[in-house]
Parts: structure tokens; C-alpha cells; sequence
């Protein structure tokens, strides 16, 4: 009886060990790895217009046990006007989950922030190894939807790119 609950914690250690290297990143890990920045773009539903995005956290921290805060600033670009914004992530350890909010468009110069709407967020997931991030937009006040698809870039800036 004795030499059963040895192998049977033996196998439970090992087993819970697979499982904690397979999943979520450690609290520290996610903090430490996450990149801070992102480039990709963003696209309404229904809309072929491309929208070039650009996305620089300043500040990544732990909330809770199971859940992350990135903030800092992002950027779309759309032909030749620029929207910058304040970024707000919150990311779900455990099954990295991620929810982006977006606040406060400026305008000046070739920067616009006429139509943009920050009504909604941008709900998705985050890759495994971080370097991704695909998500939906879901707008609060009319369901307008769209899609946004970030990749990782150690060359993010939350400026106008050098060819305006």
C-alpha cells in the first residue's frame, strides 16, 4: 500500500510538471517576456481599407495571480494620416486570453482622430510563445467588428513612420 501512493505521487508530480511547462507562462515569465512592442494591421469587416498598426508598452505588470496589465501607445496609419492612442492590454495567464483597449486619439499635423472610435475592444488571444496577437474588434455601441493581426517587432515606435 505503501510503495502505491509513492508511485501514484510520483506520477501526479510528474504529470503536474508537464502540464506547468506545457501551459500558461510563469507570473514572472509573462512580465519578462512579453515584447513591448507590435506591428501589424487592423481591418473592419467588410472594409478592404488597410489600417497599419503600431503597438509600444511602456509598462508591463501583474494584477492579480492570473492576470497581466501592459500599457503604453500605439499608432494606426492609414495612407498618409496617422491616429496615435493610449494602449491599455489586459492578459489572462493562464490561457492568454487578451483584451485591448484603446483611449484618448490625438490629432495634429498628418495625425487624425476624426472617425476613430474607441468605443469597444479588441478581444483575442496572444500566442503561445508571445509573439502574436490576433483579435477582434467589437465596437459597444453598434457591433461594428473587425480584425486585428500583431506580430512582434523589438522596432516598434508609437510615431508617424519616416515616409509621411
Amino acid at each position: 500500500m505503501q510503495m502505491y501512493r509513492y508511485v501514484s505521487l510520483l506520477a501526479m508530480t510528474a504529470f503536474l510538471s508537464c502540464v506547468s511547462a506545457l501551459g500558461a507562462p510563469r507570473e514572472g515569465g509573462l512580465i519578462n517576456d512579453l515584447p513591448h512592442g507590435y506591428i501589424g494591421e487592423f481591418r473592419w469587416d467588410g472594409d478592404e481599407t488597410v489600417q497599419h498598426v503600431v503597438i509600444r508598452f511602456d509598462q508591463v505588470r501583474m494584477l492579480t495571480d492570473e492576470s497581466a496589465e501592459a500599457t503604453g501607445c500605439g499608432a494606426y496609419e492609414v495612407g498618409r494620416y496617422v491616429t496615435k492612442i493610449k494602449v491599455q492590454m489586459l492578459v489572462n495567464r493562464s490561457d492568454l486570453r487578451v483584451q485591448i483597449l484603446e483611449q484618448s486619439p490625438e490629432s495634429g499635423g498628418n495625425v487624425t482622430s476624426g472617425a476613430f472610435v474607441t468605443d469597444g475592444s479588441h478581444r483575442g488571444r496572444l500566442s503561445r510563445d508571445l509573439q502574436q496577437i490576433d483579435a477582434e474588434w467589437t465596437g459597444a455601441s453598434g457591433g461594428k467588428r473587425g480584425q486585428l493581426h500583431l506580430r512582434a517587432s523589438s522596432s516598434a515606435v508609437c510615431a508617424p513612420s519616416t515616409s509621411l
